[in-house]
């Protein structure tokens, strides 16, 4: 159990976490910001999440080649 938790709280996760939460807090608020900036903030959270969600964890070739 404690191995999960201090996996979880890594700086990846607490970067990807509070990324979300800021994104949840602003759709569900309705704030009024310029919608370039909402896009901007939503897309940069959808890459840093898809980067640290697929990037390989066992040290195996990075370079994206599959086979």
């Amino acid at each position: 159990m404690k191995k999960r938790l201090s996996k979880l709280i890594d700086v990846k996760s607490i970067i990807t976490i509070t990324l979300v939460a800021v994104l949840v807090v602003i759709v569900v608020r309705n704030a009024s910001i310029d919608e370039k900036i909402f896009n901007l903030y939503s897309n940069t959270t959808t890459m840093v999440m898809t980067y640290f969600f697929v990037k390989k964890t066992n040290g195996g070739d990075d370079s994206g080649t599959q086979g």
